[in-house]
């Protein structure tokens, strides 16, 4: 049965759509109303994508059934949802599988959390009894890809954009950012795009100051945080273990005094400072506090830059290793679905040996038990002597990607799946 693959990510849908398609809270609903949609299949549900991994006899009945299922999870933006929808069959669904397990279909690229979150949505699958062998085989074999990935190769390393850069310096200076505290001081779009990617790395505690307390609030919607007045400045910086500012004012916002009332406040906690404002929002004389690190834009950008070539070395490296994963994946679809051909083809043969030798049971019957069954052992011996040439042949080719010896086989012998005579 051919994969696919149906649903919206980063790269084709906002993420108010993302929010509205988000399947947190809903899963065993989910798993219920698809009940009949495919015959084995996997939610996966994160900030940055909603996507459907199904194995079916049918795939087009099975797309058809997604994408309805899709577009009934928020039918006022059904004409949005329908635009936004990827789908993808076959090989491309596999392919795609490989990428974003080992983090190359990710935000931010070579982020450690997707592993982790497709790990977490396949258990789930197993939990909902929506995983058979087929599955099983595939998925833990996209997950052992993009361990090599991540073992073998630099990716992740060398992120090549402003906010990705942002994401992974903080990743380095405070560890792990699930439970981090983030502030995003204004409301720009580098902004916003920087707390994206910070999300997508793991942090889950979110703060919106600006000056419009309005404009603060919907961020804070869209992001499942809070909302702050810049009147409550001190309060969001003595919270705050990374702060993101990107706003509009003409001198900086943030000085020395502030910083320091805030760094008394948080005990001299270690604190990340994101400046992408320009003209920078942020006094340069915080960068001396202690325990304080500021970074402005040329600083994420120089960084940026250094990283990109080897980060493009890193992808490659990457791909290739999951080229490599495809054909052993196909290899081992392979061999699968030839298991029980192979099968059906040796019963039919030992059937007819078995239906011989019954038939001539009249003309042994003189014959001593011991001698009875050494014609046993000796017409089993024929037929596997005959057998032996025609089946390695049948796999060698089938296993580099040809089928006609098997179907032929098939064919001649008048063999269909579960036909075992």
């Amino acid at each position: 049965m051919p994969m696919l693959v149906v649903g919206v990510s980063h790269h084709t849908a906002p993420l108010d759509l993302r929010e509205a398609l988000s399947l947190e809270g809903r899963l065993e609903g989910a798993y219920g109303s698809l009940a009949e949609a495919a015959e084995e299949l996997v939610l996966v549900s994160t900030c940055n994508r909603v996507e459907a991994y199904a194995e079916a006899a049918d795939p087009r009945a099975a797309e058809a059934r997604l994408r309805g299922f899709f577009e009934g999870l928020a039918p006022d933006m059904a004409p949005r949802i329908r635009k936004a929808l990827k789908v993808l069959h076959g090989d491309e669904a596999l392919w795609h599988l490989l990428r974003v397990a080992a983090s190359l279909d990710s935000m931010v690229l070579g982020e450690t959390q997707i592993l982790g979150q497709m790990k977490a949505a396949y258990e789930g699958a197993v939990g909902a009894g929506r995983v058979g062998a087929r599955f099983h085989g595939v998925f833990q074999r996209a997950f052992a890809a993009a361990k090599r990935v991540r073992n073998s190769t630099e990716i992740g390393r060398h992120p090549a954009s402003v906010p990705s850069v942002a994401a992974q310096v903080a990743e380095r200076l405070l560890g792990e950012l699930k439970g981090r505290a983030v502030a995003v001081l204004g409301g720009g779009d580098m902004a916003e795009l920087t707390a994206e990617h910070l999300v997508s790395s793991g942090a889950d505690r979110l703060a919106f100051c600006n000056r419009y307390v309005a404009k603060a609030r919907e961020l804070a919607r869209r992001f499942k945080g809070k909302a702050a007045g810049l009147d409550d400045l001190e309060g969001v910086l003595a919270e705050a273990d990374v702060l993101v500012c990107s706003t509009g004012a003409p001198r900086a916002l943030v000085g020395p005094d502030l910083a320091a009332a805030a760094q008394a406040r948080r005990h001299r906690r270690p604190q990340l400072f994101i400046d992408i404002s320009v003209p920078r929002n942020i006094d340069p004389a915080v960068g001396a506090l202690e325990n304080v690190y500021l970074y402005n834009l040329d600083d994420l950008d120089t960084l940026a830059s250094e990283h990109r070539g080897r980060r493009e070395q890193a992808a490659r490296e990457a791909e290739e290793l999951l080229r490599e994963a495809l054909d052993g994946l196909h290899g081992w679809a392979e061999s699968s679905r030839l298991g029980p051909a192979l099968g059906r083809l040796s019963a039919h043969f030992e059937s007819v040996r078995a239906a011989e030798v019954a038939r001539a049971s009249g003309r042994l019957s003189h014959l001593r038990p011991e001698d009875r069954e050494k014609v046993e052992a000796l017409t089993r011996a024929i037929t596997h002597r005959l057998l032996h040439g025609p089946l390695v042949r049948i796999k060698a080719q089938a296993l580099k990607g040809g089928g006609s010896l098997l179907k032929g086989a098939e064919e001649l012998f008048g063999l269909e799946p579960g036909d075992e005579s």
